[in-house]
């Protein structure tokens, strides 16, 4: 399987559409949702259709502390920080199943 090129600091949006990564000699395709968060699609798994998803970037504000005017734009998420995030499920990866642990 030949490993993606993409620059660790590329941040890929929604109009990107899905990127295929590969982390750990698998076949990953990561979608960047509309509200911000990843749908990771395993695709060399041992189960169809098995995968992840990460909900969209916060910012929380302490109670009593006025909120900046804008607020800070909210950074996506690196090509960098999807291929830690895959490789961290994958170690959680029951190699038996292909599932999740139950551990």
């Amino acid at each position: 399987m030949e490993p993606d090129n993409y620059a660790d600091d590329w941040t890929p949006t929604v109009a990107d559409g899905p990127v295929d990564l590969v982390v750990d000699g698998e076949l990953w395709q990561v979608a960047v949702q509309s509200d911000g968060g990843c749908r990771y699609a395993w695709v060399s798994g041992p189960n169809p259709g098995y995968g992840f998803s990460s909900g969209p970037i916060r910012i929380a504000w302490r109670k009593g502390v006025t909120p900046l005017t804008p607020p800070p734009a909210i950074p996506g998420r690196t090509i960098a920080y999807l291929r830690e995030s895959i490789s961290e499920f994958l170690a959680d990866v029951d190699p038996n199943t292909g599932y999740l642990s139950e551990e």
